[in-house]
């Protein structure tokens, strides 16, 4: 006999979610995480005594606010911030700082006196542009999606046929070029543009398909804000763990699910690795495909045609995420001088343009290290004082994308250490003194996140945002979104499922739902 309604895998966002909408249901529900505390890959963690960090993921890029009224989370206290401006984004010293305010009078007068009319026209252009993707993604936001040939199949006219099929399988400069025409211009807008394009991809800006990601990321949330949790990104998932368990619903941490229970190609419950048998009416995995069917299913028990489109999603996403304690908040030389005492100074980036990011792609791909890096450095604590402590010093992370995945003529360590050295070279150039701010820090990579997490390859994104792995083709093509499986009873709702990745809780809301479709008791209002 079932002890739980339903088993859940992994204490994450999109996991807690699911456990909400099932357990205010009526379901008993039982969530299962290996680690000791909840988040996933976008924990909070103090990493140094006093200091907070989001590891992983640290700010709601693409999140839809109404979630925060709907799963309760205002109830425990979330709080969002949302800064005047998301970034400032910096390249040569002769070139004009793109600055990504976040109210759109502020982005338009920007764009119009800093960097000029034809530059405010391309981006309201672009904007345009990218609304052919974002009507077609909340079209589907919640249901069972089709491919996207046959999503842009369907489509009545000429115009948005050709619109949908240059954003989904064309690269980030071809449509961004459409826009942006004089060659030469605008370095930090179009660095930025394609930075998006690059984020949970291993490609070029200037690679085929690439295009899919930037839409994605500039139209699935509210609006491309960066917002931060306050008391950091851990926040989300520990709000709803109590919304969970005031359900009455329970979470069992440093529970480590050994494999799946298959009786009959049923899945009947969870084996542990102590040996522990639990049984469910119905199972759900928030890891990614291959941790899911590769290492929790056992050999033969999924159909061959299915299990060879899992062996063949793509994964491969190096990058390095190094978080440190600084003395006091920097002071900004050169170009960025402006910012010194602005709430702009809180997020940097050092990206020239799509031609530096093209070549650090090419040179990860060789096993090299960048030579010249994108980075992103952000001071949290800068925005909210509770992850320091009140004597003047303050948390500071640093991002970049294209670490290595293979290190031929070198190792993991030495390639590591070579490429903060780089990121923080970057930095140097507006904070000459930015390395002696740094009291302590800590560094890590994919390799982190895959042993951590069991995050196959370290992929945040639990299957590239690519072409072929986006819409009814995620997980594997023939699965419309994936949270149904070859296996009875076991089900996915995690960011390996349609949409997709960040910190959105949409898979863990969609794949409940499915759930309780079939166990009976669904709920027929949307998330408003």
């Amino acid at each position: 006999m079932s002890e739980y309604d339903v088993i859940i895998v992994g204490a994450g966002h999109n996991g807690l979610t699911a456990g909400v909408e099932l357990q205010r249901a009526g379901k008993k529900v039982l969530v299962l995480e290996k680690t000791n505390w909840p988040g996933g890959q976008a924990a909070t963690k103090e990493l140094f005594k006093g200091y907070k960090h989001s590891v992983g993921a640290w700010a709601l890029l693409i999140f839809r606010e109404e979630l925060i009224k709907y799963l309760e989370m205002d109830k425990e206290g979330f709080e969002l911030i949302r800064p005047e401006s998301s970034f400032t984004v910096f390249g040569d010293e002769d070139d004009t700082p793109f600055i990504g305010y976040t109210d759109p009078i502020d982005l338009a007068n920007h764009l119009a006196e800093d960097h000029g009319l034809e530059a405010l026209d391309g981006f309201n252009s672009l904007g345009s542009f990218f609304a052919n993707f974002k009507e077609m993604f909340e079209k589907y936001m919640h249901e069972k999606p089709p491919t996207l040939e046959e999503i842009i199949a369907m489509e009545p006219d000429d115009k948005t046929r050709q619109a949908l099929s240059k954003l989904s399988y064309g690269s980030a400069m071809e449509i961004i070029r459409e826009f942006f025409k004089e060659p030469g211009k605008y370095g930090c807008i179009l660095g930025s543009l394609s930075a998006s394009a690059i984020d949970g991809t291993h490609m070029g800006p200037y690679t085929k398909g690439s295009g899919v990601s930037m839409a994605y990321h500039y139209t699935a949330g509210d609006t491309y804000d960066f917002k931060i949790p306050k008391g950091g990104i851990g926040t989300v998932s520990s709000s709803l763990q109590k919304v969970f368990e005031r359900y009455g619903g329970e979470v069992r941490f440093k529970a480590i699910v050994e494999k799946f229970i298959i009786e009959d190609g049923k899945v009947v419950g969870v084996c542990m690795k102590d040996g522990q048998e639990i049984r469910s009416e119905a199972v759900i995995s928030t890891l990614d495909s291959k941790m899911t069917f590769g290492n929790l299913c056992e050999p033969g028990s999924l159909p061959v045609d299915f299990a060879n489109s899992v062996d063949d999603i793509e994964y491969a996403n190096g990058y390095v995420q190094v978080h440190m304690t600084i003395k006091r908040l920097p002071t900004f030389t050169k170009q960025l001088e402006f910012v010194n005492g602005t709430v702009q100074s809180w997020l940097v980036a050092y990206i020239k343009g799509p031609e530096q990011l093209h070549k650090a792609w090419q040179q990860s791909r060789a096993g090299e290290v960048a030579e010249d890096p994108a980075v992103y450095t952000y001071f949290p604590s800068q925005l909210d004082p509770s992850l320091a402590p009140s004597d003047g010093t303050h948390t500071c992370t640093m991002f970049s994308h294209y670490f290595p995945t293979e290190f031929p003529g070198t190792t993991h360590n030495e390639a590591k250490n070579l490429m903060v050295e780089r990121m923080i070279a970057a930095m140097e150039k507006v904070i000459p003194d930015f390395r002696d701010l740094i009291i302590d820090k800590v560094v890590f990579t994919q390799q982190y996140f895959d042993k951590t997490f069991n995050a196959t390859e370290g992929d945040f994104s639990l299957g590239l945002l690519h072409p072929g792995q986006m819409f009814g083709d995620r997980p594997v093509p023939g699965w419309d979104g994936g949270h149904e499986t070859p296996l009875e009873n076991l089900y996915m709702a995690g960011g390996a499922c349609h949409p997709g990745p960040g910190v959105t809780c949409i898979p863990g809301l969609n794949g409940a739902r499915v759930v309780l479709a079939k166990l009976g008791g669904a709920k027929e209002e949307a998330a408003e």
